[in-house]
């Protein structure tokens, strides 16, 4: 093969998002592409002739298996540095390179396509559970002001002392925290003014909402990335998604203290729904509670859904619901000790 020709496929390769990897007839890796070495954060140079099982622990039990016919193997897990598992789907081909026998490995990276799949089920559940909430909130409304404009009446035909005025003012009260608590079942409007904002302003300006009520016991280190540029959104609204997010973590750290870790990043060419956007925002809160139960992890953006007793079951819906708005998404990861809600807000301008 003339060497021009074998810098040009090699170039090819390279140039491939799909991860490609080639061990030779010691099972050892001699080959990885580029995007190989971003799938499982390692330096390629550091792997040629190592075994391939340090890339593919129990991938299959003996690579023999693949010298007559490819071998495929779907949702194969990789563990990788500082992300955890990634899903993969892997494919084994008995391939000769240059007169000598190997195998070549090509993986694809499933990972996305599965979260796309999911964030899609989860979203189509979530909008029917929040349609029936507001549907039947708006039911309870018109009632509710009726209520209440009786009770005033009936407050005006009584004297000062009066022992009905006491009652009276009970069920006043009463109608006015129900009228609340349905304004936030129907979530925020979607009149959204917005403008360009710095994504570090807008979480300052939230942690000095909760400065005030934040425990001596619980800590917050600000890990972010100051290239992000401005975003364009509803600042009012957004403070109140975020400002749930912080709250949250907070009352998951009360009983025994921790640190909240806020971090923001940077994602290139990231899907959202059935949109790939250019650039995405990241705004991750990490907080060392309790956790999420599994019993509700699933339903934990659903209105009126929540693992604490004493809470309504309303914050993270209208979180949802105010990302959306933005063509945004929150995802949540939980575990005891480490519970993560991930912020996604696609980098948009006034003429986009």
């Amino acid at each position: 093969m003339p060497n021009s020709t074998s810098h040009f496929y090699q170039e090819l390769l390279e140039g491939m998002v799909t991860s490609v990897v080639w061990v030779n007839a010691q099972e050892k890796i001699q080959f990885m592409n580029s995007a190989a070495g971003e799938l499982f954060q390692l330096s390629t140079s550091r792997l040629i002739n190592q075994k391939w099982t340090v890339l593919f622990p129990d991938l299959v039990p003996d690579l023999q298996q693949a010298t007559e016919k490819k071998i495929t193997v779907h949702e194969y897990n990789i563990l990788v540095a500082g992300m955890g598992t990634v899903r993969v789907s892997c494919t084994i081909s008995p391939y000769e390179i240059q007169g000598e026998q190997g195998w070549l490995f090509e993986v694809f990276n499933t990972e996305r396509h599965h979260r796309i799949v999911e964030e899609d089920e989860r979203w189509h559940q979530y909008e029917a559970g929040n349609l029936l909430v507001k549907t039947l909130a708006h039911e309870v409304k018109n009632p509710l002001a009726g209520i209440l404009g009786a009770t005033q009446l009936l407050q005006k035909r009584h004297q000062p002392g009066d022992r009905d005025l006491v009652f009276l003012e009970v069920i006043s009260k009463e109608v006015l925290r129900l009228t609340n608590l349905v304004d936030r079942m129907l979530g925020p409007k979607n009149s959204c003014e917005k403008e360009c904002h710095n994504v570090h302003e807008l979480i300052r300006y939230v942690l000095q909402i909760v400065e005030g009520e934040k425990p001596p016991n619980i800590f917050i280190k600000q890990d972010y990335d100051p290239s992000i540029p401005e975003v364009l959104i509803d600042f009012e609204a957004m403070v109140q998604a975020l400002l749930n997010l912080v709250k949250n973590a907070i009352q998951a750290m009360e009983r025994h203290g921790g640190l909240l870790i806020i971090k923001t990043r940077i994602e290139h060419k990231f899907t959202l729904g059935t949109n790939t956007h250019p650039l995405v925002a990241v705004i991750s809160f990490i907080d060392e509670g309790e956790g999420i139960p599994e019993s509700v992890f699933d339903s934990i953006f659903y209105p009126m859904v929540s693992s604490k007793t004493e809470g309504t079951g309303l914050g993270l819906s209208v979180s949802q619901n105010i990302l959306r708005n933005h063509d945004g998404l929150i995802v949540a990861e939980s575990a005891p000790g480490n519970t993560v809600f991930h912020v996604y807000l696609p980098l948009k301008y006034r003429n986009s």
